[in-house]
């Protein structure tokens, strides 16, 4: 049976586990075949001083067109971090196209964090976003990207605006579920997530532990996750507790082990890809295809999590 596909536009940090150094292997630790386009180049994550930031709009054009002419479709769409309103246009231009007929768009809206825009964004890329989150099945915004696109602009309504109406506002634009990340919780923490399904109204938060410590590329993680759990066959609502398991049970080993924090969570180890080379070179009948990790990781599910001390 083929693997689901999915093509994943964000941006490509050179230095931490976030954005598509994140989506890839996760996506494919699940079985996913990932085709990854970086919306930007980064020489490391935003959360690093100085980073060097390229735009890629030129080669999303044209990659988009060849893979029109390969007549190339997807399964799902995933897009995270774009990095103009023209990219976004770019995208509702040509991703109709790329979609199976029932594809899934899942829109993670990268836009800000802790109450305020990110620096190299401005409100006109919030109404940009808007038009993208109005063709998509799932959006995956945090609780400050979830207030701005449902029309706030002060960093001050994060701790005002209610959950529930915040959805329906969300619903209005035209997606079907709406998963919120870092929303308010019952003790007053930004860590628990909220879903809303627009069919039936349908509304539920779940509870997380809080943990007080930030690692970027989380929200990457959790998108990753819950995309591939439904491609596996999961409903949303099981998805989005496996992801939470998950992704609490990363940050717990993470905590000790991570020196750098801004690098992200800990998911990758030493000793993966040697094995997966050697798993790889009698199933692999076009080598230009790279590392078939897909089979690697079925054949030893734990590759994935084995380290080196």
């Amino acid at each position: 049976m083929p693997h689901p596909k999915v093509l994943a536009i964000h941006d490509l940090s050179g230095f931490g586990n976030t954005s598509l150094m994140a989506i890839i292997p996760i996506m494919n630790r699940m079985g996913i075949e990932v085709t990854a386009m970086p919306s930007a180049l980064l020489s490391a994550n935003t959360d690093y001083p100085d980073y060097i930031l390229q735009d890629n709009s030129e080669l999303l054009k044209k990659s988009l067109t060849h893979w029109k002419e390969l007549q190339l479709s997807f399964d799902a769409v995933y897009t995270g971090f774009l990095g103009s309103p023209a990219q976004v246009y770019l995208l509702l231009e040509n991703l109709p196209s790329l979609l199976k007929k029932e594809g899934i768009v899942l829109v993670d809206p990268v836009l800000a964090d802790e109450g305020k825009l990110y620096s190299c964004y401005t409100w006109e890329m919030v109404e940009a976003m808007r038009s993208l989150v109005s063709i998509s099945h799932i959006i995956t915004p945090n609780w400050t990207e979830a207030v701005f696109l449902s029309g706030y602009k002060n960093g001050k309504d994060l701790k005002t605006v209610r959950v529930y109406e915040c959805c329906k506002k969300l619903a209005t634009l035209g997606p079907q579920n709406i998963v919120i990340t870092s929303a308010p919780d019952s003790q007053g923490n930004f860590s628990s997530v909220a879903f809303f399904a627009a069919e039936n109204n349908f509304f539920r938060e779940f509870e997380c532990n809080y943990a007080p410590v930030i690692f970027p590329g989380a929200g990457d993680c959790f998108s990753a996750l819950l995309l591939a759990g439904i491609l596996n066959g999961c409903d949303i609502v099981q998805s989005i507790e496996g992801t939470i398991a998950f992704l609490q049970e990363a940050i717990t080993i993470s905590i000790p082990v991570v020196q750098d924090r801004k690098t992200g969570i800990d998911l990758i180890s030493a000793s993966f890809l040697e094995e997966a080379i050697t798993i790889s070179i009698p199933v692999v009948q076009d080598r230009k295809t790279g590392i078939d990790l897909i089979s690697a990781l079925k054949k030893d599910p734990h590759l994935f999590y084995s380290h080196k001390e």
